[in-house]
């Protein structure tokens, strides 16, 4: 028989077991969604050793992102159902020689969220302009490598003061992306645009892009342009303007790569630059030799500059390589244009020679 003081324990053992059993239950409905969340953590560790001949002469030196820019990053998804996803990344750049963080000083690579469904994708934060993906996807050395000569596109100095402190940025703040066609770089036609707000920024105004491509089984063409207008610190206000025309050509172990640039301002006494960027590798095994020059010409300027680089490439394994790199960059008369952190004086026309063997890790 049970009495008022056997029948309390039980009672709390009862509410006990109860509680426990709701909990495992919750927790084990959550871990079914979560399930279908992931979340990966990525990145690129990237040494060189080097000797540069600039404007201080011949330097030795150890510096980062001679194949590829080193970064940590965070990205992830969840699967909505109905072909719908949610996607984010956070993605900060690294100075492997000195253990600095740059661009930012936080995730100032990219840092944005984003829906997915079969056919257009929808961003809102920090991240690359249309542009950038279209010459990323011609560049035999990427977009992210400081010995890259097609970086020698974004170059500002054929502009007066003001536009060349705007410059042509291919990352920016405070951006809305659509994205339609293929929102991977999977086979198919797409098409984006996006519009970064200025917010009332002293320094960069509100900036467009928009960029349309094809990528086949070996082909890839791509058009793309951006404006970036001035900041609301600029007395007569102005814009800066880049149009793009890329093409890659896959055969066999040979890819073929084309990039033709137009740089541009509307502030007064401004000069246009076109760059000519042609770029070869051939992969076989675990070998890849690369090369890529950028013939820069300024319009009405005797400023032009022409620069080559060398590269090869020999895969330990799936992700880590070794890489050498020779780079030549002769700049004409008064121009100053630099690579692979060369130090360049303004107006010098002094020319860079470099040299490199590093190694790449990715994670």
């Amino acid at each position: 028989m049970l009495n008022r003081r056997t029948f309390k324990p039980a009672a709390e053992v009862f509410k006990r077991v109860t509680q426990t059993s709701f909990a495992l239950a919750c927790l084990s409905t959550a871990g079914a969604s979560w399930a279908q969340s992931s979340v990966t953590i990525y990145g690129i560790v990237d040494t060189y050793v080097g000797l540069v001949k600039d404007s201080r002469g011949t330097v030795s030196v150890v510096q980062e992102g001679g194949h590829t820019v080193s970064r940590l990053g965070f990205r992830g998804s969840e699967d909505l159902g109905g072909g719908l996803s949610a996607y984010f990344a956070l993605e900060m750049g690294l100075s492997m020689d000195t253990g600095a963080i740059p661009v930012g000083g936080g995730f100032g690579r990219q840092s944005f969220v984003g829906l997915r469904g079969p056919w257009a994708a929808f961003e809102l934060g920090r991240g690359y302009t249309p542009a950038f993906f279209n010459m990323l996807a011609a560049g035999t050395f990427g977009m992210n490598a400081n010995w890259a000569p097609l970086l020698m596109s974004g170059n500002a100095t054929h502009l007066p003061t003001a536009a060349r402190t705007l410059g042509f940025p291919l990352r920016q703040s405070n951006l809305v992306r659509v994205r339609v066609g293929n929102t991977t770089n999977q086979p198919g036609f797409r098409a984006e645009a996006t519009v970064s707000a200025g917010e009332g920024d002293p320094n960069v105004g509100r900036s467009d892009g928009l960029a349309v491509s094809w990528r086949g089984r070996n082909l890839y063409l791509g058009l793309a342009g951006q404006r970036t207008r001035s900041g609301t610190a600029t007395a007569a206000q102005f814009h800066n303007d880049l149009q793009v025309a890329s093409l890659s050509w896959k055969l066999d172990a040979l890819t073929i790569n084309a990039n033709y640039i137009v740089t541009d301002s509307s502030a007064p006494t401004s000069q246009r630059a076109k760059h000519v960027v042609l770029g070869a590798a051939y992969r076989s095994g675990r070998h890849a030799a690369l090369i890529e020059a950028n013939d820069r010409n300024v319009s009405g300027s005797p400023n032009d500059a022409v620069a080559v680089t060398l590269g090869y490439d020999y895969s330990l394994s799936r992700r880590t390589t070794v890489y050498a790199r020779a780079l030549g960059l002769q700049n004409s008369a008064r121009s100053a244009n630099t690579l692979a952190f060369a130090t360049v004086g303004a107006n010098s026309g002094a020319d860079v020679k470099a040299l490199a063997l590093g190694v790449r890790h990715t994670f």
